[in-house]
C-alpha cells in the first residue's frame, strides 16, 4: 500500500467507512443477480413482441420489422393472470379464539375498517396487479408498505424578559419536538420494481440480513428530504437508458440522483446511500416502525427457486426453446402465405389479348382474330402456365400441424392446458362442470395462494403500522365505530348517578321519577369498552397478536353460488337452533344461558357474526336475566282487588306527599315573613341608637 493510500484511510471519517461499506455491498447485492435482471430484460421484449428495427444504423429512422412472431408469452399471461388474481381482497380481522371477548370483538372491528378504507383509497388492487403481473413474468415481485405521518407542532411560548434557563433544563426546541404528535397518519403501499429492489445474497428468506430498494430523487427532492447540506453534494447520477428520442436539454433536466434505501436487520437501523456519493451516508435512522419481521415488505413472491440460491427461474426459461420454434414456423407461414399468389407465364406473342383478358372487371367478350390457331394451341389453357400453388398449400397446413403441436406442449409445459380444460359448457351436467372447475384450477392452485399468502402479508404489515402508529382521533374518524372514551364514560356515569340520586329523593317526596335520558346507543357504548381500552390493545404487540388475526378473504374470482349457500347455510343453522330452544326455555328457564351460550358459539362461527353478535349477546343477556324474575312472579300475580288497593294506597301517598309539599312551602313562606319583621326591629333598634349618639355630647365610641 502507498503512502498516499495510508493518508486516505487514516483521514476517512467514520461516515465515510459506514457508506463505502454500504456501497461494497450494494454493489455485491447487484453482481448477485446481474444474470436474472438481464434475463428479465430479454423476457420484458418478448412480452412486448418488439418488432422495431432501425434501417442503416440511423437512431432516428425506426421502422416495423419484417420478422412474424406468435404472441404466445402475451397470450399465456393473458389466460394465468386472471386465473391467479381476479378481484381486491378483502380484510378480514378475527378474534384468534371463538371466545366472549369484547375488547378483541371491538379492537378487530376497528382495524378491519381502518384496513378496507386503506385498501380503498390508496388503490390497493393497482400494487396487486403490477405485483402479480412481474410474478407470473419474471417469477419475482414484492411491494413495500410506507407509513406517512402528518405532525402539528403546538406553538411554544416564547421566554419573559428576565427569566433564566435552567442549565440542565430542556430547551425550546426539544419541548417543541417533544410535544409534536401526529395528528393524521397514513399506510401507503408502493409497488416495486424488478431492477428496484434486491437482498443480501442467500439461499432463503430466513438467511437475509438486509433488503433494499431504489428511487430516483429530483435536486430539489434531495434538499428537501436530507437538508441542504447533503443534498447539494449528491451527484445526479442516473438517466433514462432509452433516450433517443430526448434533446440534450430534456435529458439534463430529468437526470436524478439514485437513492438506495437499506433495512438492515442485524442493527436494526435504516440507512439511505446514493453509490456516487462515498463521503458519508445520507441519513441514518433507527428503526421507526418496530415491525414483526422488521422489513416493510413482504416475503417476496418467487417463482421457481432451486436450493442453492434465492433467484428465481421464470417460467419462460421453460418453454423458451419451444417459443422460438413457433416464431419460426409463423415466420414461415408468413413466407408462405405471400407466396400464395396468382403467377404464371404466357407467349409473348399474344401479350394484346391477354392483357385484355385480366384488365377487365366485368363480364365480356373479347374478339380474336385468328381463333383456329388459338383453338390448335389449347385455348387458354395452352397460352398460360400458372405456378403450382398446391404444394405451397400443403407446405402450409403442415404448418400450422406442427405450430398447434408446439402449441399444445408449451400449455402442457405451463399448465395452460389445464385451465382450457376446466373451461365448462353449459350443456353439461352440474358433476361434469365440477370436475372440470377442480381439474382446472390444480395447476394454479398454488399460485392463487401464494398470491393470497402476498395479499395478507402486506395487509398485516399496513395493520400493524395502523394498530402501532396511527392516533386514536385518526382511527375514531376513519371506522366510525360507536364507542366512548373513558373521559366520555365518566362523564355519563356521573350524569346517571346524578339523575339516580334525585329520583331517590323524587320518590321520597312521592313525585315521578326523571325518566333515562340517555338512549338505548348510548347505553350500550356505556357498556361497550372504552376507545381507550381498545386502542391499548391495539398499541400492545403481544395481546394484538395472541387476540387478533388478520387475514384475507380469496384473491381469485368468487363463486355467488357458494356465498349464497353460506348465507342460506347460516340463517338455516341459527333460525332451526332458535326454534328448537325457544320450547327448552318455555318449558325449563333454567337452561336460557346455556341455550344463549350455544347461539353465541354458532353465530362466531361466521364471519357475519361479528356484527350480529352484540345484538344477540345483549338479547339473550336480557332474557336470561328477565327469565327467572317472571318464574317467581307468575305465581304471585296480584288480584284484581289488590290491584285496586295498590292504586289507592299509592294515590293516599301521593295527596300525603302534597299535602306536605303545601304545608312545607306556607312553612318557609311565614319564616320569610317572621325574618322581614326582625330586619325591619333591628333597623329601627340601630337608627335609636345613631340618634341617641348624635345627641350625646361626650366623644363618641365611649362609653
Amino acid at each position: 500500500m502507498s503512502e498516499s493510500e495510508y493518508s486516505v484511510e487514516e483521514t476517512e471519517t467514520d461516515e465515510g467507512k459506514l457508506a463505502r461499506r454500504w456501497i461494497t455491498d450494494l454493489q455485491s447485492s447487484e453482481r448477485w443477480q446481474e444474470d436474472y435482471l438481464a434475463l428479465c430484460g430479454r423476457i420484458i421484449r418478448r412480452y412486448r413482441n418488439n418488432r422495431l428495427q432501425t434501417e442503416g444504423g440511423d437512431q432516428n429512422a425506426v421502422t416495423l420489422g419484417s420478422v412474424k412472431r406468435f404472441a404466445i408469452l402475451w397470450s399465456n399471461m393473458q389466460i394465468l393472470q386472471p386465473a391467479v388474481y381476479a378481484r381486491t381482497p378483502e380484510p378480514v380481522v378475527l378474534r384468534r379464539y371463538k371466545d366472549s371477548d369484547p375488547v378483541g370483538r371491538y379492537a378487530s372491528e376497528v382495524l378491519e375498517r381502518a384496513l378496507s378504507f386503506t385498501v380503498d383509497q390508496y388503490d390497493f388492487d393497482d400494487v396487486m396487479r403490477l405485483v402479480t403481473a412481474d410474478y407470473l413474468l419474471l417469477a419475482r415481485s414484492t411491494a413495500w408498505v410506507r407509513y406517512v405521518p402528518h405532525m402539528a407542532t403546538p406553538d411554544v411560548q416564547p421566554m419573559t424578559e428576565g427569566e433564566e434557563i435552567e442549565e440542565d433544563g430542556p430547551s425550546v426546541t426539544d419541548s417543541a419536538q417533544a410535544l409534536e404528535q401526529p395528528v393524521h397518519a397514513e399506510a401507503l403501499f408502493d409497488h416495486v420494481n424488478y431492477a428496484d429492489w434486491g437482498m443480501q445474497p442467500c439461499r432463503s428468506w430466513d438467511e437475509t440480513c438486509y433488503v433494499w430498494r431504489r428511487v430516483f430523487m429530483t435536486r430539489e427532492e434531495l434538499i428537501e428530504r436530507f437538508g441542504r447540506e447533503i443534498g447539494s453534494k449528491v451527484p445526479l447520477d442516473w438517466s433514462p437508458r432509452d433516450n433517443r428520442f430526448v434533446s440534450d436539454e430534456i435529458r439534463s433536466r430529468i437526470k436524478r440522483a439514485a437513492v438506495y434505501e437499506i433495512w438492515d436487520k442485524d442493527t436494526g437501523k435504516v440507512y439511505w446511500v446514493n453509490k456516487a456519493f462515498p463521503e458519508s451516508v445520507l441519513d441514518e435512522r433507527d428503526d421507526w416502525l418496530s415491525l414483526d419481521g422488521f422489513f416493510p415488505c413482504p416475503r417476496p413472491l418467487m417463482g421457481t427457486l432451486s436450493p442453492d440460491t434465492y433467484i428465481p427461474v421464470p417460467d419462460y426459461v421453460y418453454y423458451q426453446d419451444q417459443a422460438e420454434e413457433l416464431d419460426e414456423l409463423t415466420a414461415r407461414i408468413g413466407l408462405l402465405t405471400n407466396a400464395l399468389r396468382m403467377v404464371g407465364i404466357y407467349a409473348g406473342e399474344e401479350r394484346q389479348m391477354l392483357s385484355n383478358v385480366f384488365s377487365g372487371n366485368q363480364n365480356q367478350l373479347i374478339p380474336v382474330s385468328n381463333m383456329a390457331s388459338l383453338q390448335d394451341k389449347g385455348g387458354m389453357r395452352g397460352l398460360i402456365e400458372w405456378l403450382p400453388i398446391d404444394m405451397v398449400i400443403k407446405t402450409l397446413e403442415g404448418c400450422f400441424l406442427a405450430r398447434k403441436q408446439i402449441m399444445e406442449d408449451i400449455y402442457q409445459i405451463t399448465g395452460i392446458s389445464d385451465i382450457v380444460r376446466g373451461a365448462t359448457d353449459p350443456n353439461e351436467t352440474a358433476t361434469a362442470q365440477g370436475i372440470k372447475q377442480q381439474w382446472g384450477s390444480l395447476r394454479v392452485r398454488d399460485r392463487q395462494k401464494e398470491v393470497a399468502r402476498f395479499a395478507r402479508d402486506l395487509l398485516r404489515i399496513a395493520a400493524e403500522i395502523i394498530a402501532k402508529k396511527f392516533p386514536i382521533q385518526t382511527l375514531r374518524a376513519m371506522t366510525d365505530v360507536k364507542l366512548m372514551t373513558e373521559a366520555e364514560k365518566q362523564q355519563a356515569q356521573m350524569q346517571m348517578q346524578a339523575i339516580a340520586s334525585l329520583n331517590q329523593q323524587r320518590q321520597q317526596m312521592g313525585a315521578p321519577p326523571i325518566p333515562d335520558p340517555m338512549t338505548p346507543e348510548q347505553q350500550r357504548m356505556l357498556k361497550a369498552p372504552s376507545w381507550d381500552v381498545v386502542n391499548g390493545l391495539l398499541k400492545n404487540d403481544a395481546l394484538r397478536t395472541f387476540r387478533v388475526d388478520v387475514e384475507t378473504d380469496s384473491t381469485i374470482e368468487p363463486n355467488e353460488t357458494e356465498d349464497k349457500q353460506r348465507a342460506v347455510e347460516f340463517v338455516t343453522a341459527i333460525g332451526g337452533l332458535i326454534g328448537q330452544s325457544t320450547a327448552a326455555v318455555q318449558a325449563a328457564p333454567q337452561l336460557a344461558p346455556v341455550v344463549a351460550e350455544s347461539i353465541k358459539f354458532l353465530v362466531r362461527r361466521y364471519r357475519v357474526g361479528r356484527e350480529m353478535e352484540d345484538i344477540i349477546e345483549t338479547t339473550f343477556d336480557r332474557i336470561a336475566n328477565m327469565t327467572p324474575q317472571q318464574d317467581q312472579a307468575a305465581p304471585a300475580g296480584p288480584t284484581q282487588e289488590e290491584m285496586q288497593l295498590q292504586a289507592a294506597e299509592i294515590q293516599t301517598r301521593a295527596q300525603e306527599a302534597a299535602r306536605k309539599d303545601q304545608l312545607e312551602q306556607q312553612r318557609l313562606q311565614l319564616d320569610g315573613q317572621l325574618g322581614m319583621a326582625d330586619i325591619q326591629l333591628r333597623a329601627r333598634d340601630q337608627q335609636i341608637k345613631v340618634d341617641t349618639l348624635a345627641r350625646d355630647p361626650r366623644p363618641q365610641g365611649i362609653v
